[in-house]
């Protein structure tokens, strides 16, 4: 039996180029970290043995592009899952510095392009931008990004239904070091622990390599768990701006929710 994932997500680097308050995969809490290209080849084969088809599959940071084998990356993606479609989540900021290899990886398997643009970005290296992704033929989109969404709480007695209600990344799975879940917060849970002393809940992922079949894993990414309570159901919008050198909880966090 065929099982069916229809967007999957994974971190190529866990660092950046910017350092945006708030950031959904804590990039300014991070350490220089890049994914094995090796790493993400296994996990890929382990889902597909599972008899688990993904119709997309993107790939993002972290700003993917300081990735030194992010073309490897992109062509162990199309190895494994050829008929996915391969998109690229950046910041834009490093893509005119990329070299022709990329240019042709990106070309060759049709990779959609996500540029976030910051504030940081002005209209003359946009425009630059759209013109070499016009000019080598790649589908593109473009989003202004000038708030972020806040929406972890350290208040875990809100209902969870409510929550998913208010869900912006609900069927977004991610994958990282051989586990999935059901979005990004799982993963960067023990880092805000780790780091502030938080209270937050811990879980939330499955192992790939510990399941008989896919359906434990459908089944699993379908139902949700304890660490969906890190959300909250009144998200609140904060204007974008830099972390600092010294990121506080509450760049992540809600305040005085009860």
């Amino acid at each position: 039996m065929k099982y069916e994932i229809n967007y999957l997500e994974f971190w190529a680097t866990g660092h950046c180029n910017l350092n945006c308050k708030g950031c959904s995969s804590c990039s300014p809490l991070s350490a220089p970290w890049f994914l094995l290209p090796e790493q993400i080849k296994k996990d890929l084969l382990k889902i597909r043995e599972l008899d688990i088809e993904i119709r997309n599959i993107t790939i993002l940071g972290g700003e993917p592009l300081l990735h030194p084998k992010i073309v490897k990356i992109i062509e162990y993606v199309k190895e494994v899952y050829p008929m996915a479609r391969v998109g690229l989540i950046t910041n834009g900021l490093l893509l005119l510095q990329m070299n022709e290899q990329f240019w042709k990886t990106c070309v060759k398997y049709n990779v959609k392009f996500n540029i976030t643009c910051f504030p940081v970005m002005d209209s003359t290296l946009r425009k630059a931008i759209c013109k070499k992704l016009k000019e080598v033929n790649i589908e593109f989109h473009l989003t202004n990004k000038k708030k972020f969404n806040k929406i972890l709480t350290q208040n875990h007695n809100n209902d969870i239904n409510e929550i998913i209600k208010m869900c912006g990344c609900n069927k977004a799975y991610n994958l990282k070091d051989g586990k999935l879940s059901r979005c990004t917060v799982p993963m960067v849970i023990p880092v805000l622990n780790k780091k502030f002393n938080a209270e937050m809940i811990e879980g939330g992922m499955i192992d790939i390599y510990s399941v008989h079949s896919g359906s434990e894993i459908i089944d699993f990414l379908n139902k949700p768990n304890e660490t969906c309570k890190n959300c909250s159901p009144s998200p609140i919008k904060v204007e974008w701006e830099r972390a600092g050198k010294h990121p506080q909880l509450t760049d992540w966090i809600i305040e005085n929710e009860e």
